[in-house]
């Protein structure tokens, strides 16, 4: 290894990364930098520093192997696979499954994946430190790239230290950005001098050197070929220097002319182990008597310090491999790669024999794509989306009928969106969209088209494309096209009011009515589903009702092996909440969020997350809520993104009135980037929490009066608006209100709308026995309800009412209960209105008494774990719902209990709904 030169800065973080892990922390590192700037020199320091007190796992990215989906996992926790039954049993069957382990119905959850993989690290740790090295990470599969990059963001207080080294521009998803980076650049003049003295042999003129330093702007890897190409008289100055140096895109020539000096057999087990993705030793010496070499041929190469052979094969350099095995004719290529396709075969690995013979044909073979199909299906299997869309691709360049090429096109992009690859899964589905002359395929396009604006966050334009998909399959298969239909409710649902014209929930309902189901064929729940949210929109709520009501009773009773049961529940979860149905809501959500337990599905977990703390949020169990909130919050930062509307909410009816304010701010400028208005009216909701907390009714009227309609997804906010209107002189505005609650209870008699229309009726009652009849009525339905929020309002106002009557000894007793209801749920906006309340009738609180105060010192991650250890999760349990390791967590604790001055989980628990972060 060379002596590192002018790298002071470079190794002082990378000394730093390492001195975090013995401490007990973990460190994450992302060298960025052009090729051959000293990034892998750097790598190999750095693991020279650590050998000794660190375990090191090391993995060298190439480019051949990027199609190849877990490659890098694999290399990297194959030989720790001994620790899988430490894992929880999801996690440990989800590797299993990718490492080929153990066989699984569906794919894996990637994400799940990803899980598992931060725990077999974090145990790993358990004895000393561990150092994970990934060289080249620019050239990782999706796969790989995506878990390593999750794991990287979750680590912190685990013993392990992640160093990776990237290109700075490569024409892919860059999933380590957002990591903690350090550019690395050409060496200054002087090093660079140093440098290259130190690797020629002979004498070096001053002049040589400094234009030999000029010319490759201080590259460390240039400067070092340079070196090695250029003659003695040259670097002496005895003899001019070529014009220009070789360097830069020229290093691949130079290596390739390198290689083409080595004698034959040589060359071919170069090209040989360049072809190999295995970088197996076993398979280089099998395929040798067809190719004509013996182990006796590497020496040539191990000589010039090409590759070296010993547990893997190696090459010195990444682009030595790509020099080689694209510096040979294609001829050589395809014989090699038939010669490891035999190889491959005798090993029983058959989905790596369908690749080298797709590398050996050099002309369209339907039987090899046959068995490229065929492998992309097993790849699929375990979850390798990557590797399915390459196999797909590949056998579509050898098929021959155009019918069936294109078929094969369109599974290689839709696996590509899978996988995470929107550009790739774009020029896929461009060169399969150029087959039209089927209107059920044009679909099919387009519902891959969908799934590659979702991926890249464009709900609206997915619900465009699925709408269209639809109206060009209905004609032929009204059935497939009205299931797509369904894809797109949910879509729109996400877009919610910032659905452009054409993209909306009443353009999904248009496209509904026009493609009808025909006389005879079975109806589905998404049927049931579909036609209730079409009613909705094109006939109004009223009429809605009956066959919303159904669509919930369908879903609710729907086989859990459905495959369109997470879309189904998700909407059901809509139409409860457009009904004010808050007991539906809360079956269907938790259901939903059991069912994605079960599977290991995260997209569908992080609906569930979102419906089952909204249902837990307007019952009153906030800390519930928050945890769940939390959890949410969580999984986003997990997968790189943020999320705010839960802390929102939380903040609203909490009354962290200034929190609550920047946090809108937040939401709105979230939503309108991602085009997820769905956010919005649950901001404005959040908004309507705080002025009635604090008294202010006409902007709590104000921030809700444009939502409150048939569709709107806060139906259990009409009886705070009737509060807001009637307390602001709009007795109009409240009647019609009224009115709508009416229909509303009519339609779902739940204890939470009854009581909400009595409620809301005694707040405009003209005559005083009436209003307390009602009153009365209110709080007897709220008892009947799940949590302590409703009754808590209903007391509240009832106190309010009775103090305003002049009945002061009565009110004082409604108020204490509305008082103590508020404390204990910690929804300290309307505790604080309550105590006016009180203080005016004669009987003044003491407010937030039980507020710690170091709490706000917790930053939001110690708070999260600080809840959850409050509410009586272990530490294994906080790391599963937080997605960190069980010593993040331990580590997080410690740190609480220190800054709140507690010396149990039992004091902590006690403070349970004021721990907040800074």
């Amino acid at each position: 290894m060379h002596e590192l030169f002018g790298r002071d800065k470079e190794c002082d973080r990378l000394t730093a990364a390492l001195d975090a892990a013995r401490r007990g922390m973990s460190a994450v590192l992302v060298l960025r930098g052009r090729p051959g700037t000293g990034k892998s020199a750097l790598l190999d320091h750095l693991q020279t520093m650590a050998d000794g007190d660190f375990e090191i796992m090391r993995f060298d990215a190439v480019e051949s192997e990027a199609e190849l989906g877990f490659a890098a996992l694999h290399q990297l926790l194959r030989p720790h696979l001994t620790q899988l039954p430490k894992l929880p049993d999801p996690q440990r069957e989800a590797l299993c499954q990718v490492f080929g382990l153990q066989e699984r119905m569906s794919p894996p959850d990637r994400f799940l994946v990803a899980l598992a993989s931060l725990g077999l690290l974090a145990v790993r740790a358990d004895d000393r430190p561990l150092l994970c090295l990934v060289d080249d990470a620019h050239w990782l599969d999706e796969e790989s790239a995506a878990v390593l990059a999750f794991v990287a963001r979750r680590l912190y207080a685990d013993s392990v230290a992640m160093v990776f080294a990237a290109r700075d521009q490569v024409d892919r998803i860059d999933h380590l950005a957002g990591l903690p980076d350090l550019t690395v650049v050409g060496l200054p003049t002087d090093a660079a001098g140093q440098l290259l003295e130190s690797v020629v042999p002979g004498v070096l003129d001053p002049h040589v050197r400094g234009r030999i330093v000029a010319s490759t702007e201080g590259n460390p890897l240039a400067l070092i070929e340079a070196a090695r190409e250029l003659k003695a008289p040259e670097l002496s100055g005895e003899a001019p220097l070529p014009d220009p140096i070789p360097l830069g895109r020229a290093l691949e020539r130079l290596y390739l002319r390198e290689a083409l000096a080595l004698p034959a057999q040589t060359r071919t087990l170069l090209l040989a182990s360049a072809a190999d993705p295995t970088s197996d030793p076993n398979v280089l010496w099998r395929a040798g008597p067809a190719l004509g070499f013996d182990a006796s041929a590497a020496a040539a190469a191990e000589e010039r310090n090409l590759l070296s052979i010993r547990e893997t094969v190696k090459f010195r350099h990444p682009l030595i491999r790509s020099a080689v095995y694209y510096g040979a004719p294609l001829a050589q290529r395809a014989r090699v790669h038939a010669a490891l396709a035999d190889v491959a075969g005798d090993l029983g690995e058959i989905d790596l024999r369908a690749w080298h013979l797709a590398a050996a044909a050099t002309d369209p073979d339907d039987n090899v794509a046959t068995e490229l199909e065929r492998a992309a299906e097993r790849t699929r299997d375990r979850g390798d989306w990557t590797g399915t869309s390459t196999l797909l691709a590949r056998g579509a360049s050898l098929t021959s009928d155009l019918p069936t090429r294109s078929r094969r096109l369109l599974g290689a992009a839709e696996a590509a969106a899978v996988a995470g690859s929107p550009g790739r899964a774009q020029a896929l589905l461009d060169e399969a969209a150029g087959y039209r002359e089927d209107r059920c395929y044009n679909a099919l396009v387009q519902r891959v088209q969908a799934r590659i604006h979702r991926l890249t966050g464009a709900p609206a334009a997915a619900t465009h494309a699925l709408l269209t998909a639809a109206r060009e399959l209905g004609p032929v298969d009204v059935r497939m096209a009205r299931d797509m239909l369904v894809e797109a409710l949910v879509q729109a649902q996400i877009s919610g009011s910032l659905a452009p014209q054409g993209a909306s929930r009443l353009s999904v309902a248009e496209t509904v009515r026009s493609l009808p189901l025909p006389a005879g064929m079975p109806v589905t729940t998404g049927d049931v589903v579909l036609e209730a949210d079409t009613a909705v929109y094109l006939e109004g709520l009223r009429s809605a009702g009956p066959r919303l009501q159904q669509a919930i009773e369908a879903v609710r009773h729907e086989e859990s092996t459905a495959p369109e049961l997470f879309q189904w529940l998700a909407a059901a979860c809509s139409h409860a909440t457009m009904l004010g149905d808050d007991i539906a809501l809360h079956d269907l959500a938790w259901r939903l969020a059991a069912e994605a337990q079960r599977q290991g599905a995260v997209i569908p977990m992080a609906l569930a997350l979102s419906h089952t703390a909204l249902s837990e949020l307007i019952t009153g169990h906030l800390a519930e809520s928050e945890r769940l909130f939390d959890q949410r919050a969580a999984l986003e930062e997990a997968r790189g993104s943020q999320l705010y509307i839960g802390a929102l909410l939380i903040a609203a009816w909490r009354g962290r009135f200034e929190a609550a304010r920047a946090l809108t701010e937040a939401v709105q400028e979230h939503a309108a980037r991602t085009g997820q208005g769905y956010q919005l009216v649950f901001c404005d909701y959040a908004r309507c929490v705080v002025e009635l907390s604090r008294g202010r009714y006409l902007e709590a009227y104000l921030s809700l009066e444009e939502q409150i309609g048939d569709t709107c997804q806060v139906k259990f906010a009409v009886v705070d608006m009737v509060e807001a209107a009637t307390r602001c002189g709009k007795e109009e505005e409240a009647t019609h209100l009224v009115e709508r609650l009416s229909r509303l209870a009519d339609r779902t008699p739940v204890p939470g709308l009854l009581g909400d229309l009595a409620r809301a009726q005694a707040l405009t009652a003209a005559d005083p026995s009436s209003a307390e009849a009602l009153y009365l009525r209110a709080i007897q339905h709220h008892e009947d309800t799940r949590g302590p929020s409703r009754r808590a309002r209903s007391h509240q106002l009832y106190g309010e009412w009775l103090r305003r009557e002049r009945r002061t000894k009565e009110a004082r007793h409604e108020l204490r209960i509305a008082h103590e209801l508020f404390d204990a749920m910690g929804a300290e906006g309307y505790a604080a209105r309550t105590a006016q309340e009180l203080a005016a009738a004669g009987d003044p609180v003491q407010l937030g008494a039980r507020a710690y105060s170091g709490g706000g010192d917790l930053t939001a991650q110690e708070a999260r774990v600080a809840r959850l250890a409050a509410g009586g999760a272990t530490n294994a349990e906080i790391a599963a719902q937080l997605f960190l390791s069980v010593h993040t967590v331990d580590y997080h604790l410690r740190k609480v209990f220190r800054k709140l001055d507690v010396h149990s989980r039992r004091e902590l628990s006690d403070q349970r709904d004021r721990i907040t972060s800074a």
